[in-house]
């Protein structure tokens, strides 16, 4: 991956089709156009955040009309747009087809001719990063000439931010990422796999919905939180590195950017970011973290301690009384850590590795932390 340490910064208060595509267009051509990118093909896959069919108002997707403009914007250059991700959960039809309805992604094939995706095969692939990996990664991505990634301005109750970087953790096939978040349960191991998977997929340009996102217990259960912003850049790690320090965050925080940083994938200091377009000031109040106080404290320690450490420090998912007994945390974890008993869901504590991923998949927020 070629680093590129320019971010540009859309000033981009709701919204308005008309106003995000125009910091879209913007965004897109201070780049050199559109056709800059379809060198390489023009089978472009828009990759967005769709991690669980809720409407666009809960700001916990990729907002439809951020998509409808990017879809645009390459359509007119020839570009055969496919709309793909792997939500969390199971990987079919049916679920697929809840999550495009709910996320407005449905409309945007309608309005724009894009396609969606319904190819549920994957891929194996080999990539030498940190370490040799074997990844699984759904056909769409795996045969695509351009990925342009829109992720959501979010909170994490594991990576303490989600944005450019984790936004591609859905390119592995659903249920199959319960299956990573196993065999890497520390949050610095966890946070490696996410670097080299965004490594190998390598996408052209990545581009953060933060006209609305969300602060507290993210990725799915936190508050909506104006951010008037949408953020671009060809490293989705500067990226999120400009966003953290926009949404009053600390870098240094997020094992993501540490082990980006290691590797000289992006600057540890926002410093010696390049931002073009507008210049806004840092939000204020400032975003509130999932967790007031991240694994990453336990930096200091030996690697082979972390992940005891981080079982031991940080607190269990707690179910509250709202549980109604879907199930959708039971078939989410990744150590067979909860059940569904008398119409509630009840976590075995010896099991749990603190993934928050029963957190993240609850639909009515009724897990806390």
């Amino acid at each position: 991956m070629a680093v590129r340490d320019e971010v540009y910064v859309a000033a981009c208060s709701d919204y308005e089709e008309k106003r995000v595509e125009e910091c879209i267009r913007r965004m897109i051509q201070d780049q050199g156009g559109a056709e800059v990118f379809l060198k390489k093909g023009k089978n472009v896959v828009i990759k967005p955040n769709l991690l669980m069919a809720r409407a666009p108002e809960a700001a916990t997707t990729t907002h439809p009309a951020v998509v409808k403009a990017v879809c645009r914007v390459f359509q007119e250059q020839g570009a055969r747009v496919t709309i793909a991700d792997s939500p969390g959960g199971v990987y079919n039809k049916t679920a697929l087809s809840k999550v495009y309805r709910f996320t407005g992604m449905e409309r945007v094939s309608q309005e724009t001719g894009a396609f969606l995706n319904w190819d549920f095969s994957s891929r194996k692939r080999r990539f030498q990063g940190v370490k040799q990996r074997n990844f699984d990664i759904i056909a769409p991505i795996a045969q695509a000439d351009v990925v342009i990634s829109i992720a959501k301005m979010k909170t994490h109750m594991m990576t303490y931010f989600s944005g450019g970087v984790k936004n591609l953790y859905g390119v592995i096939p659903g249920l199959t990422k319960a299956a990573y978040h196993s065999q890497h349960p520390g949050r610095q191991d966890f946070a490696r796999l996410l670097v080299d998977l965004c490594r190998y997929v390598q996408p052209a340009y990545t581009i953060l919905d933060g006209v609305e996102g969300m602060d507290g217990k993210g990725p799915s259960g936190g508050r909506v939180r104006h951010g008037g912003v949408l953020f671009g850049s060809q490293n989705p790690f500067a990226l999120d590195l400009a966003a953290m320090e926009y949404c009053g965050l600390v870098p240094e925080r997020s094992p993501v950017h540490q082990e980006g940083g290691k590797l000289g994938l992006v600057p540890f200091e926002s410093r010696h970011l390049t931002l073009r377009g507008d210049r806004l000031e840092p939000l204020q109040p400032p975003f509130v973290p999932a967790i007031q106080q991240s694994g990453s404290r336990f930096s200091w320690a030996p690697h082979f301690l972390r992940p005891w450490l981080e079982r031991v420090m940080n607190p269990f998912p707690h179910i509250t009384p709202r549980c109604v007994g879907c199930g959708d945390c039971a078939r989410a974890c990744p150590r067979q850590a909860l059940h569904v008993a008398n119409g509630k869901a009840h976590l075995d504590k010896r099991k749990c590795i603190k993934c928050y991923c029963c957190h993240e998949m609850c639909p009515i927020k009724a897990i806390d932390v």
